[in-house]
This record gives structure tokens, C-alpha cells and sequence, in this order.
């Protein structure tokens, strides 16, 4: 069941907005385009206004303080129960593990961003589905591990969910052409599709040999050539496990199948979706490297506003180019198109083996090549089941991390 990504009614005077992962790139992103659309709308150059109703992080105490500085009316959430809390009003302070869907409970937005990094960010996602509060979702795990609830139950509530990645939101506008402005992809609009294409810089390593690939370290895999992002985002860049989650959130999002689906490599980041159909037309989407458009596109749509971003100059862009992506140094494309046709418990197994493979690297324990090789071997080994409930997926979850930790440790001790 894909998710829902149609229109909503026009955009209301006031916007509700809360922030799960403030502190992170795309929350503080999300908090200048708020800012920069507040003031458009002063001016009268915009017709929604935006109230943060909700900030969450989940150490980053220092800087949770500075931006309820500027939102004095946002609840504040604190999701790790180690961290201090000197910097923040205890009495205005959620200090929890499971801070962020208490947040939503309470305030119950009108615009969940969600904005948590890995599995963590799935029970918030999936409570505002559940209430049906609209999501506009960074957080790719949500779909990759808990795709098959997240989509019941905002079919079930009415909930729509807007995608923040570039790539997504260059398709979801790319499909939207398809039907008109009532957007909603039933069956006969993805039968009209040939073939979904998402791009990829290639990373740091797009040029670089099987073994140099292989024994990268932690320096040169962080190096990303266009984004600047979190460290485990960058590693999945370097891997091009970022781009093999994408194509399973795309799955769900879209209701696009694994042979509807498909990467190349695009080093120069300007196009980021290309739809094909049936009758031989070709649909792309081009921006900026500025996550601010993706994330602004999200808050006012159906609306259009200017945005803060460089606009893009095809005068100055010179040649795009367009390379296939190599399976024997990139395995993870196949890896994801495999979990997509699996399905069940595919999805949380890679997601959890691909986060504890990446820590590993990270911690220097394992080289930069078994990643996507302690992925492999943790979807071969794992006893495979559906995945049909958060305390499902969570059970999951922990399994294949721990199948994932024991191939980390044998590899780690056959290391010299």
C-alpha cells in the first residue's frame, strides 16, 4: 500500500509545525525556512503563517536551548536519558526516550518534520500517522524498517506524508504531472510508469579503485564531493547504501515496484529524479544542492513561495552526466532491489545490520568495505517473518543487529 502523497486542502492561515531532531542538519534547515516564510508572509508575500509548536533532540541541549530562544511557546523534548539538562527548563523539558511521541500526544500538530536519525525516528512517525497528523518525513528508516505499518495506518487516518529527500521530492513533483494537482497514485498512474531513476553523486569514492574502496578510512569515506551531512548519512553516501534506502522508501511512498526502480550515478547533483512512461516521455527534476527547497516545498505546499536558495543557472551548468552504477563495487543497489521484492522482515534486517555495520566502521572495527558485506550476510541468516507491528519491527530489529554485531565481531578478530 503506497503512501499517501496527494494534495491537501490549501494551506491554512496558520501552520502547527513540530521538529523531531532540531538540533540536526535538516531541523535547523527547517528552522531558517520557517523563518524566511514568516517573514514573506508579513510581507504579505505568502499566505501561512508558522508556529513551532514542538522542538526535539536528543543530547544537543545547548542548542535546544538557543532555538526555544527563539520559539519561547515550544514544548521541548530530550530524548536521551543520559544527557544533562543544565542548559533547558526542566519544567518545560520532556526528558525521555520516547520524548518525541509524547511531544506530538501533547501538542498534536498540524506538521510532524521528522527529522530523527535511524529506527528512532519510526514510533514518532508512526504516532502522528496514527493520529493523523501529516509528516513531512526525513527520516528514510521509518518506510525501510516499518514501511508496511507506517502506510496502514495513514491509510487508516487520512494522514498524507511529504517526502524531505531531494530525490523524493523531485519525483513526488515529477508524479505529480501525471494526474494534475489532485496527485494520488492509484494503479493506473503507475502503470503509466516505466521506470523511476534516482541520482547519486557517487560519493567520495566514485573514482576510486575495488581495493581503494575496500580500505578506505573513516576521513575519506566522510569526505562527501556535494552535501555536507551527519556523519552516518555521509558513511551511507560513501557506500551508496543511502541511495539503496532510498529506493525502499521510494517503494513504499510511491507504491513503485523493484522494477520500477533504478539508480545511476549524476556527480554533479543538479538532476535529482527522472520518471519515464510508457508512451516514451521523459519527466525530470533539477535543483539546487540546498536541502532548504526540498524542505520548504513540504511547508507550503500546495503553495509555491520564494525561496532562500540560489536558484539554478543552466546557463553556467555545463554537461550532466549520467554513469551506471557498478554492482560489484556498489553491491547495495541490488541489496535494496532484493529487500524490496522480499518484503516482510527484509526491510528492518537491512536497516538494522546497515546501522550497527556503520558504527562498527566508525569505532574503527571493522574496514569500510565489509559494510555492505555484514549487510549481505545478516539478510542470508536472519528467519525471515512479517513485520506487521512496531513491537514487531523493534523485535526485529534488535535480532538482526545483534546477528549483524556477532559477523562484526568474526571479522573484526580475523583482522590482523
Amino acid at each position: 500500500m503506497p503512501a499517501d502523497t496527494s494534495n491537501p486542502v490549501p494551506a491554512p492561515p496558520l501552520l502547527r509545525v513540530a521538529i523531531l531532531g532540531s538540533t540536526g542538519s535538516i531541523g535547523t534547515q527547517t528552522l531558517e525556512t520557517i523563518e524566511h516564510l514568516n517573514t514573506l508572509n508579513a510581507q504579505g508575500k505568502h499566505p501561512t503563517r508558522y508556529e513551532v509548536v514542538a522542538m526535539c533532540a536528543h543530547q544537543n541541549t545547548a542548542k535546544l536551548a538557543q532555538q526555544a530562544v527563539a520559539h519561547p511557546g515550544a514544548t521541548l523534548g530530550l530524548t536521551n536519558p543520559d544527557s544533562g539538562t543544565k542548559d533547558t527548563d526542566p519544567s518545560s523539558l520532556i526528558h525521555h526516550p520516547n520524548a518525541a511521541t509524547t511531544l506530538i500526544e501533547d501538542t498534536r500538530p498540524d506538521l510532524v518534520i521528522g527529522a530523527i536519525v535511524g529506527i528512532a525516528g519510526l514510533p514518532s512517525t508512526l504516532r502522528a500517522a496514527q493520529l493523523g497528523i501529516n509528516i513531512a518525513l526525513a527520516n528514510k528508516e521509518s518506510l525501510v524498517a516499518g514501511g508496511r505499518i507506517v502506510t496502514g495506518a495513514l491509510f487508516e487516518s487520512g494522514a498524507k506524508i511529504y517526502p524531505v529527500d531531494s530525490e523524493h521530492a523531485g519525483l513526488w513533483q515529477c508524479l505529480l504531472s501525471l494526474e494534475g494537482p489532485n496527485y494520488a497514485p492509484p494503479s493506473n498512474a503507475l502503470e503509466s510508469i516505466r521506470r523511476v531513476t534516482l541520482t547519486a553523486s557517487g560519493g567520495p569514492f566514485l573514482d576510486r579503485s575495488l581495493a581503494e574502496i575496500q580500505d578506505a578510512t573513516i576521513e575519506q569515506a566522510l569526505n562527501h564531493p556535494t552535501w555536507t551531512m551527519g556523519k552516518k548519512v555521509s558513511i551511507d553516501s560513501a557506500t551508496l547504501m543511502n541511495k539503496a534506502l532510498e529506493l525502499i522508501e521510494a517503494h513504499w511512498l510511491f507504491g513503485l515496484s523493484a522494477d520500477q526502480l533504478d539508480a545511476v550515478i549524476h556527480p554533479q547533483s543538479t538532476v535529482h529524479a527522472i520518471v519515464e512512461t510508457i508512451d516514451g516521455s521523459t519527466l525530470a527534476h533539477m535543483g539546487p544542492t540546498d536541502m532548504r527547497c526540498p524542505i520548504q516545498h513540504t511547508l507550503t505546499h500546495p503553495n509555491r513561495a520564494q525561496s532562500q536558495a540560489r536558484p539554478l543557472d543552466i546557463t553556467t551548468l555545463g554537461s550532466l552526466d549520467f554513469k551506471p552504477i557498478s554492482s560489484t563495487r556498489f553491491p547495495a543497489i541490488n541489496i535494496a532491489k532484493e529487500v524490496i521484492r522480499n518484503g516482510d522482515s527484509a526491510g528492518p534486517v537491512l536497516n538494522a545490520a546497515n546501522e550497527a555495520a556503520v558504527e562498527a566502521f566508525l569505532n574503527k572495527q571493522i574496514a569500510f568495505g565489509a559494510i555492505t558485506t555484514i549487510v549481505q550476510s545478516t539478510l542470508e541468516r536472519f528467519d525471515h517473518r512479517a513485520a506487521d507491528s512496531l513491537e514487531t519491527v523493534l523485535g526485529i530489529h534488535d535480532q538482526a543487529k545483534a546477528i549483524a554485531t556477532e559477523l562484526i565481531n568474526s571479522s573484526a578478530a580475523a583482522t590482523p
